[in-house]
């Protein structure tokens, strides 16, 4: 069976994080989401697959390649404009040609090997034309949700559309087999839903499969942090620490819970470690540091003297300056934290949080959560980042400023300030 995979979206409401990168190559416990992908596709011996590709393709097409190094086989098919799953499965329509059914994945969704075996088992035993991966979910009107009937045959599909669009708590959970018979539907209506409702019309069987387990699509800025909490959950959980022969962890070092250190990590005197958290590849931590819970650092990453991150995620080359504090923050690739800045994750008096989504206030269901820096920003010394605030790409916040709002791409922020010089009246 081939697998397709669509990845092409441009992903808006996880930027600045997705403004130069395709959803798929979110980095999570130092991994992009789509290895996760491949990983339980191979799992289940999947070696055959297409990936739709659009914004963001040249990182992820030079990462993959051909597959070759990893004994599978990828082609790539473009989705120019970004239309929707129809539009992107449509596009890969030649490449399914002979095929009476394929494996689809969503790229923004955490996959595990037991997502496809189970998809995969069920679809054989219930003998439907499709089968859905279902989930629970509290708020179903941001997904696509499935109306389910007796022995786990669906009813009706509803695409998501806010408030009054979903018909259960059932959300598709972005594991599908599909028949191909599906596909000359789809092209005409171009829409899943329609599509959907008569193919079921015309007799065709559609089931579903529950699955129970933590699942993770990736929306918005904090379903990342809880990918990576899921993720390093089942890498460390029960599973103690990893430290690579290659590592130069000093004997000072305080290790507690769970941690994954990586080869060529240098870990200086006096630093606490309290899992589970990932270090990657070539990873350096200064004197005197707290490094703790779920917090994932990418590869070639340089932290500081005595600098205290809490729950947060940097991707690779950044650089965290001394005395520097981090906070259940996403930082992108290649930025520099300069020595005292500070990355909060909760206001005064403990209010909610919300982010700016195109003039809209969205509250964060957390009650911390940090900032999301964009790749190549630098964060000048003894800046403050207020939480749920957007930095965004190749931007400068110069020294000591106090950011309380989304900043642009490409911004340079200054402080201005008056020196005043007064006399001393008490002499």
């Amino acid at each position: 069976m081939k697998a397709l995979v669509l990845t092409a979206g441009e992903g808006q409401r996880l930027r600045p994080l997705t403004s130069n990168r395709s959803k798929s190559m979110l980095m999570i416990a130092g991994h992009p989401v789509l290895q996760y992908i491949i990983d339980s596709l191979v799992e289940n011996d999947i070696r055959d697959i297409i990936i739709v590709v659009g914004h963001g393709r040249e990182e992820l097409i030079d990462h993959f390649q051909m597959g070759g190094e990893q004994g599978i086989r990828i082609r790539y098919m473009i989705q120019h404009k970004q239309e929707g799953a129809e539009s992107a499965i449509l596009t890969a329509k030649e490449e399914l040609n002979g095929e009476e059914e394929f494996l689809l994945v969503n790229g923004d969704v955490l996959v595990e090997p037991e997502m496809v075996t189970r998809t995969l088992s069920n679809h054989q035993t219930m003998g439907s034309a499709v089968t859905l991966l279902v989930t629970l979910v509290s708020n179903p009107e941001q997904f696509g949700t499935v109306k389910i009937g007796p022995n786990g045959i669906v009813e009706k599909f509803v695409e998501k559309g806010g408030p009054e669009r979903y018909v259960s708590n059932y959300a598709v959970a972005g594991v599908s087999v599909f028949d191909t018979n599906v596909l000359p539907l789809l092209e005409k209506h171009r829409a899943m839903e329609l599509a959907f409702e008569e193919f079921i019309k015309d007799g065709n069987q559609v089931s579903a499969t529950v699955w129970e387990k933590e699942w993770a699509e990736f929306t918005w800025p904090w379903d990342i942090l809880n990918a990576n909490r899921i993720v390093m959950d089942r890498m460390l959980k029960g599973k103690g620490s990893f430290i690579s022969e290659s590592a130069d962890v000093h004997s000072s070092v305080v290790i507690e819970g769970s941690v994954f250190i990586d080869k060529g990590s240098i870990i200086r005197p006096n630093t606490t470690l309290r899992g589970p958290i990932y270090i990657g590849k070539n990873v350096y931590i200064g004197n005197n540091s707290l490094i703790r819970d779920y917090s994932s650092l990418c590869d070639s990453v340089r932290i500081g003297y005595a600098v205290e991150m809490r729950s947060s995620m940097v991707f690779e080359r950044v650089n965290v300056g001394r005395m520097t504090y981090l906070a259940d923050s996403i930082v992108g690739a290649d930025t520099c934290i300069e020595a005292g800045a500070q990355l909060w994750n909760w206001r005064p008096g403990s209010e909610p949080l919300f982010l700016t989504q195109e003039d809209k206030k969205v509250q964060v269901p957390l009650s911390k959560f940090g900032a999301i820096v964009g790749d190549n920003v630098v964060i000048g010394v003894n800046a403050s980042i207020y939480p749920a605030t957007r930095i965004g790409e190749d931007s400068i916040i110069s020294a000591g400023c106090v950011v309380q709002e989304d900043i642009p791409p490409k911004s340079n922020v200054m402080l201005e300030q008056k020196l005043k010089i007064s006399k001393r009246k008490d002499l």
